[in-house]
């Protein structure tokens, strides 16, 4: 089963090792804006799935981690789409729209 505490933490942690990088890629206010509105909900997220315990035998949860394992991928890959910061903050919504998912099973 998908440990939801590690995928949540993987996205962080995918976008933490690649946030300076991409905060120097930001070519107006509003990208390092919202990359760093983004940041901030990620940390969020995963700050908030630390202090819960989520059921990882559900089968919604497993579903939903199998969904975020797949765009942690993306999220990793970031430094490839620098030039294209629509696309970045596209991949971080879609990671953050799932993290979000997996935290609204824990409620």
């Amino acid at each position: 089963m998908a440990n939801a505490l590690e995928t949540v933490q993987a996205t962080f942690l995918a976008l933490d090792g690649q946030y300076n990088l991409l905060l120097a890629a930001c070519r107006t206010q509003a990208d390092r804006e919202a990359l760093m509105d983004r940041y901030a909900s990620a940390e969020d997220a995963y700050q908030q799935c630390v202090h819960q315990m989520l059921a990882t035998d559900d089968a919604t949860v497993s579903a939903l981690c199998t969904q975020l394992s797949t765009i942690n991928k993306q999220v990793s890959a970031l430094t490839t789409e620098m030039g294209d910061m629509s696309k970045v903050l596209a991949v971080l919504d879609q990671a953050l729209q799932l993290g979000q998912k997996v935290m609204a099973c824990a409620a």
